[in-house]
């Protein structure tokens, strides 16, 4: 089994662990082919409770439950995750944490040979710290619930699954240009009225020609400045906003038949909805639900 006793400090003053710590030993599978879990625990902290590593191989989150953790990470700016913050570090560089209050929170690490590409473009605005989405919040605590109990060797692909979504999660939020329309001050008029017309009426039929018609240019204009500024096809970034809604719905309306959550997404059928998640999430929204509950 992996010894990760020396970058576990044997008295943490200031720490109380509520639950854990568990850990996993990762086949040689998972460290070749998935996203894996390492150790995971529930702490309520305060002063003087502080870490301080200088390398670790691997990445942590933070789900900040109650009260504040302040952090001092690489070359970014010290900052203070508060309530419902979750962070995401690279412990191969200089991590140190403290708390000077009451501080509750759950955190995980993890590790796959895939990670640093996705954790990269989550921060690549050297922001560390991101606020909870339920989405989120759900997501963590999944990967925390699978560890108690301790069914590793049985829920690896559940465990690789699960933070890839939250990896995903992450990058929806640190990445704006899918909804946060401050960072399109510059987009052309059609791009910005295409979007919002997408994001209210994903639901419906929607054509590019009819599309085009509404805003008033030619197709060709349309797919050209819309690729340009969002780096994504009309039709790529509806089938994006389809799957969001789906998975919303997958995960929070467990009594929503499939057939239905097609219909209410803007999916011809089932079969449609079917071979669609399949190709952007690879598997089936039935797998997604049966996972994520």
């Amino acid at each position: 089994m992996d010894d990760f006793s020396e970058y576990i400090p044997t008295n943490e003053q200031g720490m109380r662990c509520l639950q854990g710590l568990y850990f996993n030993n990762p086949s040689n599978k998972a460290k070749q082919l998935y996203y894996y879990p390492l150790w995971t625990g529930e702490y309520c902290v305060n002063y003087p409770y502080m870490i301080d590593r200088q390398y670790m191989n691997s990445f942590i989150v933070f789900l900040i439950e109650d009260g504040e953790l302040s952090f001092t990470f690489d070359d970014r700016r010290d900052f203070t995750a508060t309530k419902d913050s979750v962070v995401i570090m690279d412990c191969k560089k200089r991590n140190h944490y403290f708390a000077t209050s009451d501080c509750k929170f759950i955190f995980f690490h993890f590790n796959g040979d895939q990670v640093q590409a996705l954790y990269d473009y989550v921060t690549n605005a050297k922001t560390n710290c991101f606020q909870a989405t339920e989405e989120l919040k759900h997501l963590i605590n999944q990967i925390f619930n699978l560890f108690k109990t301790r069914a590793f060797a049985d829920k690896e692909t559940t465990f690789s699954v699960l933070l890839y979504q939250l990896l995903i999660a992450l990058t929806l939020i640190a990445d704006p240009a899918p909804t946060d329309r401050s960072s399109l001050k510059q987009t052309p008029q059609m791009v910005t009225q295409a979007l919002d017309y997408l994001d209210k009426h994903y639901a419906q039929k929607i054509t590019i020609a009819a599309l085009c018609k509404r805003i008033g240019v030619s197709p060709s204009l349309l797919s050209q400045n819309f690729r340009a500024y969002t780096d994504n096809s009309v039709h790529g970034y509806l089938t994006s906003v389809r799957i969001l809604h789906a998975k919303g719905m997958l995960t929070t309306a467990p009594d929503l038949s499939i057939a239905d959550i097609a219909e209410q997404c803007g999916f011809h059928d089932t079969s449609h909805l079917n071979k669609v998640f399949s190709t952007e999430t690879g598997m089936t929204p039935s797998k997604f639900r049966k996972i994520c509950f």
